[in-house]
């Protein structure tokens, strides 16, 4: 007889990684973090609603990231939703990965399994700190998480099958849709691909390999293709403005553009991340954090190994499933992170796979009686190692984003000047009223680039009103270079993210700035 809907694993998994993600958005509310207030929102807007031709750098370097996840978010917002139904939107991909995360586990251990354990370890991975505060926020990162534990749960289930070489286009689908979607996400594609080495015969090793490259390039394809086009034709780079020390795009500079701020500087350094985060440091965000869930999710992986080896060698146990694929995936993805970002939220995939592992292992003690006690102290006590960085989240409120300008004269041009996060701000702009930014994290009046010279040009030929658009707090700006300054006392604007004050600009005295004068030669 079959059992009870509500009793099979799956359902309950699904169930309890839903409710739970649930009652975190109900607690933590609704996201106002930095990066909503600067890109998440006006980029998709933008896009959504014409304005984004007229615009010039108003969400700053951020202002050229793929917008395809963010393009829901947007249309709500620009619909004038409440912030429970966008939250509720932002909240299904920590959901989902959190399903398959707890659904990898079972596969991994099966012998272990019950409702007490997925409990604990949904508790052990929602409470980490960079999952609890990517759940219904607008990161993006738990997208990727929700694409990286299909892809393992996958991975995990093929390991008795002979014909699993044939079905490797799959996970390659997924992890490669989650790098189109977001550049950081290749981290785990190189994860994938070192698991791939490691999940099967040396002879089926080049087939392996060729359908996850398959499965990999259509994914990315399928998330970035359209953007990348796109920034191609409108200024000569696809990933613009990043790597255009290779593709010189005249409208960068030939930079990079990588955070290098939180990478670790040395070996030593590296090797001492894991311990680092037993206590508050601000070493890998820009809010203090502190995390045991690398440190004992590294240290399991480690004993599953070395215990799986011992079983390998007797001839009295069935080792069960091989580690090294996840090993694999798990070693490379964080050897990436730590050469490339060293951000600790871009870790938050592998930050839910450590979790569920070091409790799968902690399952395997033979504890009997005293299992249940175990697991729940285990819980405790690694939540309460955990600080949890605030990014900003506020109450829920209708619509979850409200900006309202006083009117403005016709042919009007906004001015934004400095690094405070305004592109949601430019998004309510009236559709003819245009913005343009001086200088932020990637405008530099003393960098001459194509776009600088176009924003520059504007200015100094706009016959129309000027206005600066700025958060409320008074600070010097290079528009005084222009010859410009603020006439009379500045309004505020009704915002509900941030102080924001609009201050009418007058042409006052002879600009001093240099002229950009951007030719393809003068570069």
């Amino acid at each position: 007889m079959t059992a009870p809907l509500f009793r099979r694993p799956a359902v309950f998994d699904a169930l309890l990684a839903s409710g739970l993600v649930l009652l975190a958005t109900a607690l933590l509310g609704q996201d106002a973090n930095w990066d909503l207030q600067n890109y998440h929102l006006y980029t998709p807007m933008a896009l959504l609603s014409g304005r984004w031709p007229q615009d010039i750098a108003v969400a700053q370097l951020q202002s050229w990231h793929n917008p395809t996840l963010d393009l829901p978010l947007g249309g709500l917002v620009l619909a004038g939703a409440p912030g429970w139904l966008v939250s509720l939107w932002l909240a299904l991909p920590s959901a989902v990965a959190l399903f398959f995360a707890l659904r990898l586990m079972d596969r991994l251990w099966p012998q272990a399994a019950s409702r007490w354990r997925s409990g604990v370890a949904a508790l052990v991975a929602l409470s980490g700190a960079a999952v609890l505060p990517g759940i219904a926020a607008s990161f993006n990162d738990a997208f990727v998480a929700a694409l990286a534990m299909p892809a393992l749960w996958w991975m995990a289930g093929t390991r008795d099958r002979p014909d699993a070489w044939r079905g490797w286009w799959l996970p390659g689908l997924l992890l490669g849709l989650a790098a189109g979607l977001k550049l950081t996400a290749a981290i785990y594609c190189l994860g994938l691909l070192a698991a791939c080495l490691f999940a099967g015969s040396l002879r089926r090793l080049p087939a392996r390999v060729a359908l996850l490259g398959i499965g990999g390039i259509g994914g990315f394809a399928a998330g970035a293709g359209w953007w990348m086009w796109r920034l191609w034709r409108e200024h000569g780079n696809p990933l613009f403005p990043y790597f255009n020390q290779w593709f010189h795009s005249p409208d960068a500079p030939y930079l990079d553009h990588a955070d290098a701020r939180f990478k670790p500087e040395t070996l030593a350094d590296a090797l001492l991340v894991p311990l680092r985060l037993l206590g508050e440091n601000r070493r890998y965000a820009e809010l203090t954090v502190a995390d045991p869930r690398l440190l004992l999710g590294l240290l399991a992986l480690l004993a599953w190994g070395i215990a799986w080896g011992r079983k390998k060698r007797s001839s009295v146990a069935t080792p069960g499933p091989a580690p090294w694929p996840l090993l694999a995936f798990v070693a490379a993805s964080y050897a990436a992170w730590l050469a490339l970002y060293g951000i600790y939220r871009y870790l938050l995939p592998l930050e839910m796979l450590l979790s569920v592992v070091f409790v799968g292992m902690l399952s395997q003690l033979p504890l009997r009686r005293w299992l249940k006690p175990a697991l729940a102290l285990a819980a405790v006590l690694v939540a309460a190692a955990t600080n949890h960085p605030n990014w900003g989240r506020q109450d829920f409120r209708s619509p979850m984003v409200d900006v309202r300008f006083p009117p403005f004269p016709r042919d009007s041009l906004v001015l934004l000047a400095g690094i405070d996060p305004l592109g949601h701000a430019v998004a309510f702009l009236p559709s003819d009223v245009a913005a343009v930014s001086l200088s932020n994290n990637f405008m530099d009046p003393q960098r001459c680039t194509r776009l600088q010279d176009r924003v520059e040009s504007r200015i100094r030929s706009h016959r129309g009103p000027l206005y600066l658009m700025r958060q409320a707090t008074p600070a010097a700006a290079p528009f005084q270079a222009y010859g410009l300054a603020i006439s009379g006392s500045c309004v505020p604007v009704a915002d509900s993210l941030v102080p924001v004050e609009l201050c009418a600009l007058r042409r006052a005295a002879p600009t001093t700035a240099r002229s950009c004068s951007w030719t393809a030669a003068g570069r």
